[in-house]
């Protein structure tokens, strides 16, 4: 092995170090101005990510105020809510019979996430509506959402992925439009959610367009840490000649490189 070979991990790793350092860094100047944001969600190695998200998330709203930062707390506080759920064993609900400082914790986020719930009912703000709709079966907050639909206000990935989702059963070929513009929307080096790739390759397998599943299916092997939808399983469905497969390759890749720069159009 060359000397070159021993010191890239090397370098590699001091950069991840670095970098962590870094987020520790900005992290402990949060909790030392505003320990109020910090205080009641106990740092003992669990849930660790989740905690720091939501300190983050705490501290841009308390800067900025908006109905997208508080939307933004709310996703984090019921992803932490879920991980304390799993590390203690304990539900939310029960968990007020227990007095660990875990407990105490889960205790403070899912009363925090309760009253930002409350406060943002009649917001307009569109990922709000969607939450609003989708966790507490809000029909008018459905409605103001699909109202949005055609506007700008919903061009962002996320909510293309959600307005696809409405139409998927009802009208297949419109959701798949609207997922293809949603893609349409990432700028250069953004994070590609792989779930419009696989929503795309489960609807044109239902459209028995088994060439475009296989290729939206091979795209999104590259978006996903462990495949949830891979190229390979639609081979039980269709054989696709070699050539036709090579094709779809050379294609996916291209798709790719677009998505990952940003110059994607259906």
């Amino acid at each position: 092995m060359t000397p070159t070979a021993l010191r890239q991990p090397l370098f590699i790793l001091s950069a991840s170090l670095a970098v962590a350092a870094c987020d520790n860094d900005r992290l402990h100047s949060i909790c030392s101005n505003s320990p109020e944001l910090c205080q009641d969600l106990v740092d003992d190695g669990w849930c660790r990510y989740e905690r720091t998200d939501i300190i983050r998330s705490r501290f841009y709203l308390k800067e900025e105020g908006t109905d997208r930062r508080k939307y933004e707390l709310m996703r984090n506080l019921e992803r932490y809510l879920k991980c304390a759920e799993h590390s203690t064993n304990i539900e939310y609900k029960r968990a007020r019979e227990q007095k660990s400082p875990r407990v105490e914790g889960m205790l403070a986020a899912g009363e925090q996430l309760a009253q930002l719930d409350a406060a943002t009912r009649n917001s307009q703000d569109p990922y709000l509506l969607l939450w609003h709709w989708t966790n507490n079966t809000n029909e008018l907050a459905r409605q103001q959402f699909m109202a949005l639909e055609g506007t700008r206000a919903l061009d962002e990935p996320e909510l293309q992925l959600a307005l696809g989702g409405i139409y998927a059963k009802s009208d297949p070929e419109k959701a798949i439009a609207i997922l293809h513009h949603g893609l349409s929307l990432y700028r250069e080096g953004e994070s590609v959610n792989s779930r419009l790739l696989t929503s795309l390759s489960t609807l044109y397998m239902g459209q028995k367009q088994y060439g475009l599943a296989y290729l939206w299916g091979k795209v999104s092997e590259s978006f996903q840490d462990a495949p949830e939808v891979s190229a390979k399983r639609f081979g039980i469905y269709h054989t696709l000649s070699k050539t036709e497969q090579d094709g779809y390759d050379v294609r996916a890749a291209e798709i790719v490189q677009q998505l990952q720069n940003g110059s994607y159009r259906p």
